[in-house]
């Protein structure tokens, strides 16, 4: 069955003042006059949260690898597990996942024990358009966007992440805030003081 739906014909007093149109601003109108929160940049800076997508890095064997299936790709590919090292087990997908294939230079060595290692990857930033495809699509956890957005350089070169690079932004990331919740704010001293200078009186964070 199909319902009918009528125009509501406006009052002379919407036509005159415009009330539709001053309602449909009224959050434009109610931000433009209020208070921004803005940082001296590069002296003062905010924590990103957790889930930014900023530089990429891969996570190191720790312990706190993802059961059942870090193992069972572990025993598929034949990878030999070293600890403090990359948990990559070389299966491709984050390349297969990507829309700009060409940025990843993986390859995997043969050990004498029949075993595999990951011995080259190499991620060209330059080509990168932060989507996340990639992390989304590594069955093992290792691939992750950090909280790193100044990436900026000099040379061309700087945007060419290594293996050994990734392990260590992996690292460093893992012992910051591997542990810390997933939320967009965050526990933060510096953004309390920015809130605090700003007059914003947001709830406070739970959890």
């Amino acid at each position: 069955m199909i319902k009918k739906v009528f125009e509501r014909q406006l009052s002379w007093l919407e036509r005159i003042f415009f009330i539709d149109f001053i309602k449909g601003l009224s959050v434009t109108i109610r931000h433009a006059f209020s208070k921004t929160i803005t940082t001296h940049y590069p002296y003062e800076k905010l924590t990103p949260p957790k889930r930014f997508r900023g530089f990429l890095g891969h996570k190191v064997v720790d312990g706190n690898e993802p059961q059942p299936a870090f193992d069972e790709w572990v025993e598929r590919f034949k990878i030999e597990v070293r600890p403090g090292r990359s948990r990559c087990v070389v299966c491709m997908l984050c390349k297969r996942a990507c829309p700009v294939p060409q940025l990843f230079e993986i390859e995997g060595e043969k050990l004498p024990n029949g075993k595999r290692v990951v011995s080259i990857f190499n991620m060209n930033l330059m080509l990168c358009t932060f989507c996340g495809f990639c992390v989304d699509a590594c069955p093992v956890d290792c691939l992750f966007n950090s909280d790193i957005h100044e990436t900026a350089s000099y040379t061309r070169k700087d945007a060419i992440l290594n293996l050994e690079a990734l392990e260590q932004i992996g690292r460093d990331w893992q012992a910051r805030r591997e542990k810390e919740p997933d939320r967009i704010w965050i526990d933060d001293h510096q953004r309390q003081k920015l809130w605090h200078e700003n007059d914003l009186k947001l709830p406070e964070v739970k959890g």
